[in-house]
This record gives structure tokens, sequence and C-alpha cells, in this order.
């Protein structure tokens, strides 16, 4: 139960906006700050939130009305949309569960990711050796949302308690040192959120699944806070595939492919000609 309770917290980590994880990680290394000031950063923290969700939320309702106008006044025939990426069909042995279900399950490899929501996908790549402790997430996406085409090419480097955020087109990054406990983890999670992220979450057991040739264990995730209602594979610490709702928002994530050689050490450095400030 614990093990699934740190994934969701994890997760929920990584889908944060990267202004906002810097605001968890700050939180962190100035633990020593007094309460009121704590206080007061929550609530700024909480209006930025709702301003932008709400901006958000009027720019797709825009987007949909524009687009159902669109619709009445043309007859036009569209193409149907390409189907999502799948992975390839399995067919050696599966893989048994690792014995130690609260470890990353794989000293060295990488692996391929796409993530949905909203229908639009965003495919990663994420590196990893050391047995999870060094990780480098390569996001060179294309989005097109209401017209608008939004490029991205962005490095994520873990090594140890150091992180970097890179953006290669503009060929600059942060780095942050992170030394905390994961207790210090979900306090700071709960003073930028405003509460704790886990609490209220139902965990059900549904077994067993193989998934690309893994015996993954599935659990059904509930967090009535936010609507969600998740679908998840884990394998070890590492969630393979989820298929749910999280309010409104259909949302899916699934491991496409996993490559168990080593990758070369050069991903888990900064690359040449770009220029770091520290955070």
């Amino acid at each position: 139960m614990k093990i699934i309770r740190n994934i969701f917290i994890l997760s929920l980590f990584a889908f944060l906006t990267i202004p906002l994880q810097a605001q968890v990680l700050n939180r962190i290394s100035r633990s020593a700050q007094n309460a009121a000031e704590r206080a007061a950063e929550r609530a700024v923290t909480r209006k930025v939130e709702k301003e932008v969700t709400q901006a958000v939320e009027k720019a797709f309702e825009g987007g949909e009305k524009k687009e159902s106008t669109q619709k009445e006044a043309t007859t036009t025939t569209t193409k149907p949309e390409e189907p999502a990426p799948t992975p390839a069909p399995h067919t050696g042995p599966v893989r048994e569960a690792p014995k130690n279900a609260d470890k990353f399950p794989f000293e060295h490899g990488s692996y391929v990711q796409v993530a949905e929501v909203l229908g639009v996908e965003v495919k990663m790549t994420l590196y990893f050796s050391r047995w999870g402790e060094w990780q480098t997430l390569e996001n060179k996406s294309e989005i097109r949302v209401f017209g608008f085409t939004t490029k991205e090419d962005k490095l994520h480097i873990t090594k140890g308690n150091t992180r970097w955020d890179i953006d290669m087109a503009e060929k600059t990054g942060v780095k942050y040192e992170i030394t905390h406990s994961p207790d210090e983890t979900d306090a700071a999670l709960k003073a930028a959120l405003g509460g704790d992220p886990a609490d209220g979450m139902e965990i059900i057991e549904l077994g067993t699944e193989n998934y690309i040739g893994y015996a993954c264990r599935k659990v059904q995730i509930k967090y009535p806070i936010t609507g969600m209602d998740l679908i998840c594979l884990t394998y070890g610490t590492l969630v393979m595939k989820s298929d749910g709702r999280i309010g409104p928002l259909k949302t899916t994530t699934r491991i496409l492919s996993i490559d168990l050689s080593a990758p070369p050490a050069s991903i888990f450095e900064v690359p040449a000609g770009v220029t770091i400030t520290s955070n």
C-alpha cells in the first residue's frame, strides 16, 4: 500500500509544472523558514495555480466554441485521426515481478513512454542507470492545439541529489541541489499543494496482468478530491501503464518499449553549449 502511495506522490510531482516543481524543491532547501512566511507562499501558490487553471479552461472553452462554429460552417471531409501508438505484441517469456517492490526494477536501460491528456499526446524517452538513481528524461515533441503548434526539446537530468532542467532550444538550464528525505518531500508537496496530496486516496488491488513481457501488479486508484479514477499497472516502482480520468479529463500513459542495454555515460551529462544557472 505504501509503495503505491509513494508512486502516486512521485507521479504527481513529475506532472507538476517546472515552476511549481522549483517551488517544491525550494521549500525543501529552505525548511528553516518561519510558519508565517510559508503560509504566505502557499497562498500565493494556490492563487497562481487557480488563475492558470481558469485561463486554461477558458482557452479550451473558446477552442471548443470555435471548433463547433467551424464544423457548422463547412461540410469538408476531415481525415480520421491516426491511432495512438501501442506496444508491439510480446511473444517471448514473461519476466516475473521483482522481489523488491519498493525498488526501481532495472539496473540500467531506457524506455519510451507516451502520455495523453485532452487529446494531446507527448512521447518521451527516459534513460536510467544505477538502479534509477541516475535518470535523463528526453522530451522532443510537437503539440498542435486549436491551430497552434508548440515544439519542445527539453532534458531533465537527475544524478542522486542533483537535478538539471534544460531547454535545448534556448541552450539554457537550471540546476537544483536536493538534499531531503522522503518525509521532507511529502511535507513539501503538502505545503505547495495546500494539503496532503494523498489524503482520501483509495487503492484497490486487482491482481496481476502481463504487459509487454512483464508480470505487473494491477491496481485501481481513486482520489475523490480531484475526481481521479485510474487503473495502473506497476512493475516495482515503475508505472508501466495507466488509464482513467482526473476530474473531467481522460488521461493515459503507457510504456511502449524497454531497452535494458546500458546507455552511454554522456546521456547523463549537461550537453556542451548549454548555460546553467543554480537555483
